[in-house]
């Protein structure tokens, strides 16, 4: 059963405000167009995803937003706790691998997420540290039982490739 991931960053952000929640900051404008390009980019790459989790954060939100957009297509979403900033990524792991046991043949799962979870668990899953940008997106597969690391996409590539 092979199931692909895109690690997905949250795009820019607005920066945190007196009173506000960290988990209300929403993309500013140039985020938003920013992002979009970069799941145009995604998804001109043949990385369309059969679903989506996020973080329930709403920069996170948003970011998947550009990526329904991006795919014209309104694919199954969820939030979950676990994709937060301070996400176990070993839980993650674990809770990944359970994914994998309904997954459908070829399933193509998007998580967008934050900084510091997102380097973490790219290295958890395949001992790879990449330098995760707003907007970039990493690509894992499993594979023969494990998780294999695929390809990084810094964000100004994939806006290049939109």
């Amino acid at each position: 059963m092979g199931m692909t991931l895109l690690l997905i960053r949250h795009g820019i952000a607005e920066d945190p405000q007196p009173g506000q929640r960290d988990a209300g900051r929403a993309l500013t404008p140039e985020g938003w167009a920013k992002t979009r390009a970069a799941m145009r980019g995604l998804v001109a790459r043949g990385f369309a995803p059969s679903r989506g989790v996020t973080s329930p954060y709403r920069r996170a939100l948003e970011t998947m937003t550009c990526l329904q957009e991006a795919a014209g297509c309104a694919f199954p979403l969820e939030a979950w706790e676990g994709l937060a900033p301070n996400g176990d990524p070993g839980a993650a792991d674990l809770w990944l691998r359970a994914l994998l046991a309904e997954a459908r043949e070829n399933e193509v799962l998007a998580l967008t997420s934050h900084q510091p979870f997102l380097g973490d668990l790219v290295f958890q899953l395949t001992g790879r540290s990449v330098e995760v940008k707003k907007a970039s997106c990493t690509v894992v597969h499993w594979d023969e039982g494990r998780w294999a690391f695929v390809r990084h996409f810094p964000p100004a590539e994939l806006r290049s490739g939109a």
